[in-house]
């Protein structure tokens, strides 16, 4: 079935912005339409060096312009609310950058906005359109490791710079917003429930006020454990892991996989086993998946109320580390 390309519109011309924009050079169903950035020359030189058509010195005159389809918001967190809301109300789909919003709050509003605007408003984590990240699930509901009993995972790296808007308070930082995440929203995928119960631990730098290392727990109904840790402050680290009743998954490389083929190793009664999987580029899968939906009107596989309930584990898991002590989660 012959579908229309879809015309892409960026907001922000940050790192993401960019690793997105390369991505779409590799796709059949877009259209490099416009970039917009609130200064005029980061937003042509953008332009030139990812081939999209046209530059825009503000955000609001890329939303009023008729051909763009989605955007992209590619926004610190801070304002991903506002920038969505005004792109739905635009008649624009949205992918928006992870986390959807700082609050449940400002998920529903987003959430809101694109119903009754009608469009598609989808959460960018890639990891979860990789194959790699597929057959996992397909393993775990096969079976193959019994039941799951525990969930482990994590994702640092080191960042110095404190002019980084990942360490601005004002602008929703911290290692859980950022890349905790990824972790949370691994293990409520993998668990298939939400959790009723966290508990968290954080160290919270001097200057920056935010959390730059945190580790945390996730209970589970039934007496599944999840437990995690992210920070700004170590070495590179990311890895999961999945234990069952009869075996267990390491997934050493998680996140980003990348297009290279990729590993997963699978222990069963003191026996391992490798299982390989063709690598693929997951910014390309997420946008292919995202103009489909559009194409076809379906709803996109990462629904804007799953995004909702993760931001609702971030929020409590912030909330116990700074009271130390556990929350419970309604």
């Amino acid at each position: 079935m012959c579908q229309d390309r879809i015309r892409w519109g960026i907001i922000g011309t940050g790192m993401i912005a960019r690793v997105l924009a390369r991505a779409m050079e590799g796709s059949t169903k877009v259209v490099r339409c416009a970039i917009a950035s609130r200064s005029m020359r980061k937003a042509e030189q953008f332009a030139r060096e990812y081939g999209f058509e046209k530059a825009y010195g503000s955000y609001e005159d890329l939303l009023v312009d008729p051909h763009v389809q989605v955007i992209y918001n590619s926004l610190p967190n801070s304002l991903h609310c506002e920038w969505t809301i005004r792109a739905a109300e635009a008649g624009k789909h949205i992918l928006c950058e992870k986390p959807l919003a700082c609050t449940t709050e400002e998920c529903q509003r987003m959430i809101d906005a694109a119903k009754v605007n009608n469009v598609w408003l989808m959460e960018a984590f890639m990891y979860r359109f990789h194959p790699l990240m597929l057959k996992v699930k397909e393993v775990i509901d096969g079976r193959e490791i019994g039941t799951v009993r525990l969930i482990r995972s994590a994702f640092s790296f080191s960042l110095s710079d404190l002019n980084n808007i990942r360490l601005k308070s004002e602008l929703c930082g911290g290692s859980l917003m950022d890349i905790g995440g990824y972790c949370v929203n691994f293990s409520r995928y993998i668990a298939g429930r939400e959790p009723v119960e966290v508990f968290a631990i954080a160290h919270f730098g001097q200057k920056s006020g935010v959390d730059e290392t945190l580790a945390g727990t996730l209970i589970f109904p039934d007496g599944q454990i999840a437990q995690f840790d992210c920070s700004f402050q170590t070495v590179p680290r990311s890895f999961c892991e999945v234990v069952g009743s009869d075996g267990k998954i390491d997934i050493p490389v998680p996140w980003l996989p990348g297009s290279g083929d990729v590993s997963i190793a699978i222990t069963k009664g003191g026996h391992s086993s490798t299982l390989k999987v063709k690598g693929a580029d997951s910014y390309l899968l997420e946008v292919d998946h995202f103009c489909d939906c559009i194409n076809q009107n379906r709803p996109p596989m990462l629904s804007p109320e799953d995004s909702l309930r993760n931001v609702r584990v971030l929020q409590a898991l912030l909330r116990s580390a700074r009271e130390a002590r556990p929350v419970r989660l309604e």
